[in-house]
């Protein structure tokens, strides 16, 4: 693959509106550095992101407007900000195969942490004891949480932020077992299982972490009969996509004790409406889907989108491309 002249290139950023300015610009110079006089578009409205689409080569962000690709028909790549691509592989233009898809790996470094106070919290009960305070409610007994050695912490999916929880469930002393769609030996792991095999882990574990990505497969993994196999002390943890799981299947273990709570990031629809019923639960932990966001989160994906962006002008491999048909 030949090399490009990167002052020939223009580089369409997506870049959402939580993004705090100085990160904004932070991606700004990550990419000017890496390919210095390429032309830097930064749409702040959908119209314009398609109104801008036919002068773009590469498109970056964690998300793409409808219309970008259909109009973008300079377009050769797009670079995801997010590990999991299910809003991008179905897009035209990704999903004919004109367009390379490239994702994000490595920056989701605060991922394994946020699991980790989620167990740590429901072993501490930690969730009753907040919500006792914030009433000026002392319920000791209510606090009384239990040991996190010895207990069993299930992950679904040992991908790339699968294996670094692994390790620190397993400096808590507990006992991990996860799924790989290649089983084999995996550092901290106890037990590696196929996907075929999850009902074991399902039954075995006080904790069931789901880490899958999105894909026709996965879609609503997490059913009736899925939450009934659980232990009816386990824990629920879904910190990878919301469609992954059944909500109304979800909301039913909860409500019968099928299990006994959940920590949730990721949801159906966000932002989760306010008048959703999963509020109402003391025995669940919400989140805004931050569960991989620091401020250090932001310079490592710039890191890495120009990294690649140096591989395009090189005419090198571009790191992390996705299998369209698989989805990941």
């Amino acid at each position: 693959m030949s090399g490009r002249n990167p002052s020939d290139l223009t580089i369409l950023m997506m870049i959402d509106a939580y993004v705090p300015a100085a990160a904004r610009e932070r991606f700004r110079a990550a990419a000017e550095a890496a390919a210095p006089g390429a032309r830097i578009l930064m749409p702040a409205t959908r119209d314009e992101a398609v109104a801008l689409a036919p002068e773009a080569d590469i498109a970056t962000g964690w998300s793409l407007p409808a219309g970008v690709l259909e109009h973008g028909r300079r377009l050769q790549w797009v670079h995801a900000f997010t590990a999991g691509v299910d809003g991008f592989v179905a897009l035209p233009g990704i999903r004919d195969r004109r367009v390379v898809l490239t994702r994000t790996v490595g920056a989701h470094v605060a991922l394994p942490d946020h699991v980790m106070a989620l167990v740590l919290a429901f072993a501490r009960r930690l969730h009753l004891d907040i919500r006792n305070q914030a009433n000026r409610v002392w319920d000791r007994p209510a606090g009384i949480g239990r040991d996190v050695a010895g207990t069993v912490l299930g992950i679904l999916g040992l991908g790339q932020i699968g294996k670094p929880l692994a390790a620190r469930a397993a400096a808590f002393g507990m006992r991990v077992i996860g799924t790989k769609r290649t089983p084999g030996p995996v550092p901290h792991l106890d037990l590696v299982l196929p996907p075929e095999r999850t009902d074991e882990l399902l039954r075995e574990a006080d904790y069931v972490v789901t880490l899958l990505p999105l894909t026709p497969e996965t879609k609503g993994r997490m059913g009736e009969r899925e939450f009934r196999l659980m232990k009816p002390g386990a824990f629920f943890i879904n910190v990878s996509r919301g469609p992954i799981v059944q909500e109304a299947a979800l909301i039913r273990a909860l409500r019968e004790g099928w299990i006994a709570g959940a920590g949730l990031d990721v949801f159906d629809t966000e932002p989760l409406p306010g008048d959703h019923p999963l509020y109402e639960f003391p025995q669940v932990i919400i989140t805004p889907h931050v569960s991989g966001i620091t401020p250090k989160f932001f310079e490592r994906i710039a890191a890495i989108m120009a990294e690649n962006i140096q591989r395009y002008v090189k005419g090198e491999p571009l790191a992390n491309v996705i299998d369209v048909a698989r989805g990941y």
